[in-house]
């Protein structure tokens, strides 16, 4: 049943990544998406969100590891008893919050994209999905460095 679960949230994943990337090309904003973990927090002097749509900015952080806590969570504590654990599981999945899920779709939309862009290492900032940059979680020198990539000079 969770495999299922799963599953059902991965397409939802897909459909949500594939209405998210029509609409970020049609608003010509510099598409930021950002790929990292829970222990990897992102850094950037401005307000994230606020200042971003300022500068013509859309950006989107995606926790990769957000699945794995989120199957942490359902798992936590769980009897040895394979059908009571199924049905702890069960109404742990009935209870989940807007913000939990909110999260577990984020994770999941963010794995499916790193897999397009074949970003196979984080932290990774892709830049309107045709430039990435490894290893910084800074978004403004990432974004200094990709600047000069694209008049090409050298940060």
């Amino acid at each position: 049943m969770i495999r299922i679960f799963f599953i059902m949230l991965m397409l939802a994943a897909v459909i949500g990544f594939s209405r998210a990337h029509a609409t970020s090309a049609n608003q010509q904003a510099l598409s930021v998406e950002v790929f990292t973990t829970a222990d990897r927090e992102v850094q950037w002097e401005l307000e994230d969100e606020t200042k971003a749509a300022d500068q013509n900015i859309d950006l989107q952080v995606y926790k990769l590891d957000g699945i794995q806590r989120f199957e942490t969570l359902l798992s936590n504590n769980l009897p040895a008893d394979p059908d009571h654990s199924k049905q702890i599981a069960l109404q742990r999945i009935q209870q989940l919050d807007e913000q939990t899920m909110a999260a577990v779709q984020s994770a999941a939309v963010g794995l499916a994209k790193a897999m397009q862009y074949g970003v196979d290492r984080y932290p990774a900032i892709v830049f309107d999905g045709e430039a990435v940059i490894y290893g910084l979680t800074d978004l403004r020198i990432a974004l200094n460095h990709y600047q000069a990539w694209r008049v090409g000079a050298r940060p």
